[in-house]
């Protein structure tokens, strides 16, 4: 537990990534692209709020350290969650056997306490 009394963020896992629908990198302001707000709100984020979501290259050649804020994070999880069965063949026949879904669904519920 944080010292708020709430459950410290869990991060993203880096096999769900590519699933994840981000902004253009390449116009990220810098505090974006530092990690030192929200990537899809812009909210300030701190240790205690923010969910790693990996080191991205960016088009200009440096390293992104990409983060997010609880909130867009699990909008993004559930616009992924519910775009990849339309794009996956495995869905298609059995979506619980499908790995990607079912680790959206698992993050979602966790981003969600």
């Amino acid at each position: 537990m944080t010292a708020a009394g709430t459950r410290p963020p869990a991060d993203v896992p880096p096999g769900l990534l590519p699933a994840l629908e981000f902004p253009d990198l390449g116009a990220l302001l810098a505090e974006r692209a530092r990690g030192a707000e929200c990537l899809w709100g812009g909210e300030p984020l701190s240790t205690a709020t923010a969910l790693d979501l990996g080191e991205h290259p960016s088009p200009h050649g440096t390293t992104l350290f990409l983060r997010g804020c609880r909130a867009c994070t699990l909008r993004a999880v559930l616009a992924a969650y519910r775009h990849h069965p339309g794009t996956c063949e495995q869905c298609t026949d059995d979506p619980t056997l499908c790995e990607l879904q079912r680790g959206l669904r698992r993050l979602a519920l966790e981003l969600r306490r």
